[in-house]
């Protein structure tokens, strides 16, 4: 629909924005089809993905940013995440790699070391990307993108006091970052930490109360809790908010079964949150 319109970058940055995840996804998809080589656009496409719970869309859009621009640091940081979410652990190293020893600021500040040997194991190569921020954090205590790469990594290595400790550093750093505390919410949720990670996925909602991912999780959180309610009421805004998410879905019929409510269940085949609407508060 937004297709021919003037000044879409512009649009779907404000609709992000405001909240209106759908729409700011079709005005991106419709300025990257239009300009393919606006790699800022790649990247606002990619991390609006992220934010509506979708990695493998955000990490196709993201690589196209790095291919129209092979500088664009904030790309390749959003690459090392969502490669992460995915469990994806060779790639999002090789990403945060790439993102330090390009970075104008630390490049510097980083030890001489070979280029990276991509047949060497994960776990040599997540040693020596750990060593090489720890070496530029220490100069750079309150860095916040620095803390929280290294919550990322500990996380990978399933370090969870350690990505906590970072997290926790980088919001000290900016306690607005709605993602921070979403991500500190899943390593506590990682860490068997239930209503210390509700806390902080409400915390996130606060701040973001459209954010699909915190939404998203927080569900997890509260099912795992087996508060089917209270998840099956977050699995449907999230829903109502990217009806496309069909994880979610498939975690939504999980706690309709749970409660008993086959007949809401069968309801998810319609994919429509709106179907829901006489049965849950949402």
């Amino acid at each position: 629909p937004y297709l021919g319109q003037q000044d879409l970058f512009q649009t779907g940055v404000e609709l992000m924005r405001q909240g209106q995840v759908v729409e700011a996804t079709q005005a991106l998809e419709a300025e990257v089809q239009e300009n393919p080589d606006n790699s800022d656009a790649w990247l606002a496409l990619g991390l609006a993905h992220a934010d509506n719970d979708e990695d493998v869309k955000a990490i196709i859009a993201l690589n196209r940013a790095v291919e129209a621009d092979p500088d664009n640091l904030d790309a390749l940081l959003a690459l090392g995440v969502s490669h992460t979410n995915e469990l994806e652990q060779s790639s999002a190293l090789t990403r945060l790699r790439n993102w330090i020893t390009q970075h104008p600021e630390y490049s510097r500040l980083c030890p001489p070391s070979a280029e990276a040997d991509p047949a060497a194991p994960s776990y040599a190569l997540h040693a020596e990307v750990t060593d090489i921020f720890l070496k530029v954090a220490q100069t750079r205590p309150d860095d916040v993108e620095l803390h929280t790469v290294l919550g990322v990594l500990y996380n990978l290595s399933f370090q969870y006091p350690k990505a906590v400790e970072h997290l926790e550093a980088a919001i000290r750093c900016n306690p607005d970052d709605y993602a921070l505390h979403n991500k500190l919410g899943a390593t506590l949720a990682n860490s068997a930490r239930s209503q210390e990670a509700i806390d902080a996925y409400i915390k996130a909602l606060e701040i973001k109360p459209n954010y699909v991912r915190a939404l998203a999780n927080l569900g997890i959180a509260y099912s795992n809790q087996e508060l089917f309610e209270e998840a099956s009421t977050c699995y449907l805004k999230a829903l109502s908010l990217n009806p496309d998410a069909r994880h979610i879905w498939s975690s939504l019929r999980v706690v309709l079964n749970s409660q008993g409510r086959m007949d809401l269940a069968l309801k998810c085949d319609l994919q429509n949150p709106e179907v829901f609407r006489n049965d849950v508060d949402f």
